[in-house]
């Protein structure tokens, strides 16, 4: 690997490769620089669609939109959703003062060997879970993460909705790294590589604004190798690499709805069959078998077998017991089976939906950040 030259300080002075550690502090001014900007490619937004950016996931709430108590409870569920992006435009390079390197020659370091020095520094830095993470790096999480400072970029909202009618609500923040508790730039020698003057060809020091905008080759690295992406969903993915949760899990829970007993009076109007007995008067129209006894008028043909032998035509008065099949009219007494609607007040207890205090987890999300 080709590093970096700096100025060693012997007597005469000359040139020197800087060593591995000594890149730290190159690397740590380009995070300085990084974390000053939060509309470059590297940077994490929430809200709308950020020109430049891709999506990295979202959050979704879910709640129902009747209070806690309500019933019979309707179905409908009302949805908030946060969109989360990550901004992945390619950034200019042509303002990069470039530290230079001995390669058969001294020349400026192109992207390639930066990228395998300074930059990987930094990149490293950006993910180092030993330092609390760099400068710039995200944490979703309620509480600041400590270990540094720590700005919040967006508050996200869980919320359910109270027996009252209002919002019982808890959220969660996306958090960006502002400073480091500990600045590796003091706790190791200030070693600045070295550059080529544009005036004049000579060889000199970088001060720490050059050092600074290599930022840009930073920001588009992180893009190119993957290496602090984010994403926003439920479980680590499972392509592209190696991904550690940055934070806790923020979960969307909602009201629960379930059947309740209920004992009470309820007036209004019933819709359903019920059966009863009841006595009917009116027309019968059908077979009747059984006993008459009472008036016959009409002809009566038979054959008498008595005193008197032969036939008889003409009205009979008398009783008569037999089958008889005819229309009747007249008043009927029994019961029938009657189903039909009843309007009226109801009595007693019932079942229904009912929008209940307890809640339910939906799902849930974590920011997880990619770093191998």
């Amino acid at each position: 690997m080709v590093l970096p030259l700096k100025i060693n300080n012997t007597n005469p002075k000359s040139l020197k490769e800087m060593n591995g550690s000594e890149l730290n502090y190159a690397a740590f001014r380009v995070l300085e620089e990084f974390v000053t900007s939060d509309i470059n490619t590297g940077n994490v937004a929430v809200g709308s669609t950020p020109a430049g950016a891709v999506s990295i996931g979202s959050f979704v709430d879910t709640r129902r939109d009747q209070a806690v108590g309500t019933h019979p409870a309707g179905t409908n569920i009302l949805t908030s959703t946060t969109n989360f992006y990550q901004r992945t435009a390619t950034e200019s390079e042509s303002s990069a003062v470039r530290p230079v390197e001995y390669d058969s020659g001294v020349r400026e370091m192109d992207n390639s060997n930066l990228h395998d020095t300074i930059i990987t520094n930094a990149l490293n830095m950006l993910k180092s879970a030993a330092t609390g993470y760099g400068l710039g790096s995200y944490k979703l999480q309620p509480n600041n993460p400590g270990n540094g400072t720590w700005g919040q970029q967006a508050i996200i909202f869980n919320r359910v909705v109270n027996a009252q009618g209002n919002f019982d609500e808890n959220q969660t923040v996306l958090w960006k790294k502002q400073t480091q508790n500990i600045n590796p730039s003091n706790s190791i020698p200030t070693v600045r590589p070295i550059k080529v003057r544009s005036n004049d060809n000579m060889l000199q020091e970088m001060s720490d604004t050059e050092i600074k905008t290599l930022v840009n080759i930073f920001r588009n690295r992180i893009i190119s190798s993957g290496i602090g992406t984010y994403k926003i969903q439920t479980s680590a993915p499972t392509t592209g690499g190696t991904w550690t949760r940055q934070g806790s899990a923020f979960t969307d829970t909602r009201r629960q709805r379930q059947n309740a007993n209920y004992s009470g009076t309820y007036t209004g109007y019933y819709a359903g069959n019920r059966t009863y007995s009841a006595n009917y008067a009116g027309s019968y129209t059908g077979s009747y078998q059984g006993n008459f006894a009472g008036t016959y008028a009409g002809v009566y043909v038979r054959t008498f077998s008595g005193r008197i032998a032969g036939s008889f035509t003409g009205y009979y008065t008398g009783y008569y017991a037999n089958f008889f099949s005819g229309s009747y009219t007249g008043y009927y007494a029994g019961s029938r089976t009657y189903s039909a609607n009843y309007a009226g007040s109801y009595t007693g207890s019932y079942t229904g939906a009912t929008i209940l205090s307890s809640t339910e987890d939906i799902s849930n999300v974590s920011l997880w950040l990619r770093t191998a």
